[in-house]
């Protein structure tokens, strides 16, 4: 503690002592034997206690120093340390460019390799940091298969994904759910492009559009304080000393739906121009198309199950296809007026249409049967643009940035659909368990999903409704900020004060409509009519409809022809509730300030620090008093409701610590001890007091937002030990623990009174507290120690385990984890580089998690409390192999093979326990093949 203080108080008696004489300093390049830049690599003056690191074009300025003699001592894990005798003048700028080399002749050969050299980056950029940190450069991302962003990232010790069609589409850090994960581009927050949350969906993200990704697990002064879980942060590419131009295709194949294609190609070009290269300019793009196609069926469990007696009411038999694309450009220029000075502009944007196909055969236990056909074509967006700059004076620095960054979805509203009505003879499909070969894969009697099933025939359907979306959200982010720091020293005690500002202005908004036309006979309009030319015979192996899947219906063609022959039949009262509800319009304005202070005490190295983080909200939202078909107020043409504004306006402010200690035990290993206060919103649209009510269901469902939602806080505590490798390797260890107050959480109820008495309500809740901890470990190594053709070698596996309770959750007695904490994750990925070739496997594991609260002690009709068929939604386990191989053919040209899920793994739900099945899903395998062109002199 006194350590602690005497680096806070320290600055203030020390600033102005630095305008008494000129003084001088040391800047230098930091490169591999070939020129190729290395980042994060240590710098430090022998008579100096502190460390810097270089920067991403292996750069680096030491100023402030007194004339003479020095000893700099560059270090890189990996490669042999380098001690260069410089002479300092005052008034002047000395220049070391240290050349480093590989420590052994067996390094040497490996170490071309451009995965091997990311990793050697990530190894030494973890090294340097203040805080936890890890960090996927571009080579060890693209070195498998990852469709995108956030599936790079699973692969890092304690995140696990929440996966959408196939893909990991949010980050869950530690153990934490999506929302208190924070994404930023470049250090500039990014908006969510969905209307109703704050993550960020990551698969916007083309893998390759980026230069590096870290995952920061604690938090600092001069970070954003809302990354209770983590902060994800996506680098942008910058322009090196020698030209760059890659270029890269792939094609590939799934056998899913008779087979889907896939593609991706991209492209990089960049230098650094002018005789002293003083101007950087790099400009990269991609494009991916993943015809995706999904096997799924989802019951619904009967509460009054039991373990040894599953029951079902009805199961939706679900068919997917899938038209995916998603492609982004990013470019950056940067103009070197000195080594003290420069200015930056940055930009990125991606873009992704996921669009898609669905079909549903209901086969219902209590009523008949049910078919509709969906069709979405959401297109989601996100960009980031920054100008920014920093200029050195003698010992101090100022930095200052501007940016703005934008997301938008078309067709926000989700998910419109066409309903028919069972018009053959009269069918029942109930529940039959003598059927049931296997636990998994219910069915139902009458020959409902089996061979032949007369659910597959189009005649036995009449088109009941059709419900058309059309809309946007959209959000906008204004940010500037600006930061000063100084150099000191005390004694032989160096340290940087540096303190900052930085505001956020964001406005969100929604104008999404859903228009529902019904009332007609259903009879009139059979399904022969509007029939698609899908179809399907190898569904799921057999197990529903004998493997064929169709006829169906096209949606298309039912909203063409609803709008043309069926336009009078618009549902008034059904138009005005589920549309109302959807329409918000929000401003949140964040005022952020930050003191902080880094100081060496010999092997001690301490960053100490407060932010201070101002929240003002106003949010606008809808409730809607309803007219009921037929009565006076109600007009089917233009609407049975009347929409009522409801304003929200909260205002408040957070202070933030953090202390973060670093002891080296010796030159290869050492000690992290960080604590960190955060601060997690609640999500703008759960502020907005929206009502949405499904009859369709039974019970039927209500969803509420809630104006009276507090932000959450934690407390974050870590402890780390880290010991680095020869040759180039780390292994980690360590254990954490979070202290979360006014948790918030989602969780359904049935109504006991009030005007929803009965129904399933679902809302987002403040709850007392709640705690979670956690170990992480990972080992990373290249072992080319080993003898002959086992050189090639190298090992990545890292495991977490978590565990958390949440308190006084309403209507339970229990305390139950939290959502989305995944006990146990685990990743093995051997690697093998030789000569010319280059392979690394993947095999990842996510335990199974809570999804969604669901179970209240009210509603437990079996008895058989939270692991019944009443109890919480899980999600199944999740166990992924993924592989792919390279070979040079020469002059820059790699050959590329890859296979993604290759195991076929299941996606899924259960409810309570396993043995209440919920969801299953399958994708089937990727495979891609393809050429990539890389011409850098850095190589």
């Amino acid at each position: 503690m006194p350590v602690i203080l005497f680096s806070l108080i320290a600055p203030l008696s020390t600033l102005p002592a630095h305008a008494q004489a000129t003084r001088g300093a040391v800047a230098g390049r930091v490169t591999d034997s070939s020129g190729a830049a290395l980042q994060g690599a240590q710098i430090q003056l022998q008579s100096r206690d502190e460390k810097i690191a270089s920067d991403t074009q292996g750069e680096f300025l030491i100023p402030d120093l007194a004339p003479g003699d020095y000893k700099v001592e560059v270090s890189y894990v990996g490669f042999s340390n380098l001690e260069a005798n410089v002479n300092i003048k005052a008034g002047e700028t000395a220049r070391v460019d240290a050349k480093l080399t590989v420590s052994s002749a067996n390094q040497q050969v490996i170490v071309t390799g451009e995965r091997p050299r990311g990793e050697d980056e990530a190894i030494n950029r973890t090294r340097m940091a203040d805080n936890v940190l890890q960090v996927l450069p571009a080579e060890v991302i693209t070195s498998l298969p990852n469709a995108n962003v956030a599936d790079a990232l699973g692969r890092l010790p304690s995140i696990t994904l929440e996966r959408i069609e196939g893909e990991g589409v949010y980050v869950m850090v530690r153990g934490t759910e999506p929302r208190l994960t924070n994404v930023t581009i470049d250090g500039i927050s990014v908006p969510s492009p969905e209307p109703t949350v704050r993550q960020v969906r990551l698969d916007v993200m083309p893998a390759d559009l980026v230069e590096s990704v870290e995952v920061n697990k604690t938090l600092a002064p001069n970070m954003d304080g809302d990354g209770i879980g983590g902060s994800v942060n996506m680098k942008t590419k910058t322009a090196g000393e020698f030209p760059t131009i890659t270029i890269h295709g792939l094609g590939g194949y799934n056998s899913i739906l008779g087979g889907r294609a896939n593609t991706e190609d991209g492209a990089t070009i960049g230098h650094r121009l002018g005789k002293t290269r003083k101007l950087g300019i790099l400009f990269g793009g991609s494009f991916d198309y993943n015809g995706r196609g999904i096997d799924n069926w989802q019951p619904a469990i009967d509460p009054a199950s039991t373990f040894a007696k599953p029951i079902y009411d009805d199961n939706t038999i679900r068919e997917y296809r899938y038209y995916r694309n998603r492609w982004g450009f990013a470019g950056t220029a940067d103009y070197k007026f000195s080594d003290s000075s420069s200015i930056y502009l940055r930009g990125l944007y991606s873009n992704l249409q996921d669009y898609g196909d669905k079909w549903y055969y209901e086969p219902v236990a209590t009523s008949t049967p049910k078919f509709y056909t969906s069709s979405k074509r959401p297109d989601a967006s996100i960009s980031s643009y920054t100008l920014g700059g920093r200029k050195q004076f003698g010992p101090s620095r100022l930095t200052w940035e501007v940016s703005a960054s934008n997301s938008y979805e078309l067709d926000s509203a989700g998910n419109p659909k066409a309903d028919f009505s069972w018009i053959g003879a009269s069918l029942t499909c109930g529940y039959d368990p003598t059927m049931q070969t296997n636990p998994n894969v219910p069915h139902f009697g009458n020959n409902c999903d089996g061979p032949g099933s007369p659910l597959q025939v189009a005649g036995n359907w009449g088109f009941k409704d059709i419900t058309i979306s059309t809309g946007r959200s959209a959000q906008m982010n204004l940010t500037a900020s600006g930061s000063y720091s100084t150099l000191y020293h005390i004694g032989s005690h160096f340290g940087v004060f540096e303190f900052g500002a930085k505001v956020r202005n964001g406005h969100k908004y929604q104008n999404s409509t859903e228009n529902v036309y019904d009332g007609w006979k259903a009879a009139s309009y059979p399904m022969t009519q509007f029939l698609s030319n899908f179809s399907s015979t190898n569904y799921l192996s057999g197990d529903y409809f004998g493997g064929r899947f169709g006829p169906v219906s096209d949606f298309n063609q039912l909203q063409t022809y609803t709008l043309s022959n069926l336009s009078n039949f618009l549902d008034g009262y059904k138009t005005a509730a589920d549309g109302y509800p959807n329409v918000f319009d929000i401003v949140e304005r964040i005022s952020a300030g930050y003191f902080m202070n880094t100081m060496d005490f010999g092997k001690l190295h301490v960053v100490v620090g407060v932010r201070f983080e101002g929240t003002q909200m106003n949010t606008l939202g809808y409730n809607v008093t309803l007219y009921p078909a037929g009565s006076k107020n109600c007009v089917l043409a233009t609407g049975c409701g009347t929409p009522v504004p409801v304003y929200n306006n909260p205002s408040y402010v957070n202070v933030l610590p953090s202390v973060s200690l670093r002891y080296a035990l010796d030159n290869a290993s050492g000690l992290r001890l960080v604590y960190g206060r955060g601060v997690a919103r609640p999500d703008a649209y759960q502020l907005v007091p929206y009502v949405t009510e499904d009859d369709s269901t039974n019970p039927a469902t209500v969803a509420l937002g809630n104006p009276a939602l507090k932000p959450e806080h934690a407390n974050n505590y870590d402890l780390l030990y880290e010991r680095y490798l020869n040759p180039a390797g780390i292994l980690q260890a360590g254990f954490f623990v979070k202290q979360l107050s006014d948790p918030l959480i989602s969780t359904s109820y049935t109504a006991a009174s009030g005007p929803y008495q009965g129904d399933l309500v679902s809302q987002w809740l403040n709850v007392s507290n709640a705690e979670l901890h956690g170990f992480e470990a990972s080992y990373q190594q290249r072992l080319s120690f080993l003898p002959g053709l086992l050189s090639g070698f190298g090992m990545l596996a890292n495991y977490s385990w978590t565990g958390s309770q949440v308190k006084r959750i309403p209507g339970r007695p229990d305390s139950p984890a939290l959502q989305q904490q995944s006990p146990n994750t685990w990743n093995v990925s051997p690697t093998y580089d030789r000569g010319r070739y280059s392979v690394r496997v993947g095999l990842t594991y996510n335990g199974p998690c809570i999804f969604q609260y669901e179970y209240q002690t009210s509603a437990d009709v079996s008895g058989l409390g939270p692991r019944g068929p009443s109890g919480d939604v899980y999600t199944l386990a999740h166990l992924q192999l993924d592989a792919q191989a390279s070979i040079r053919l020469g002059h820059g040209l790699s050959a590329v093979v890859s296979g993604l899920n290759l195991t076929n793994e299941v996606f899924g739900y259960y409810t309570g326990s396993p043995i209440f099945v919920n969801q299953r899903e399958f994708y089937k395998s990727d495979y891609s093949a393809g050429l990539r062109y890389s011409f850098n002199r850095e190589r």
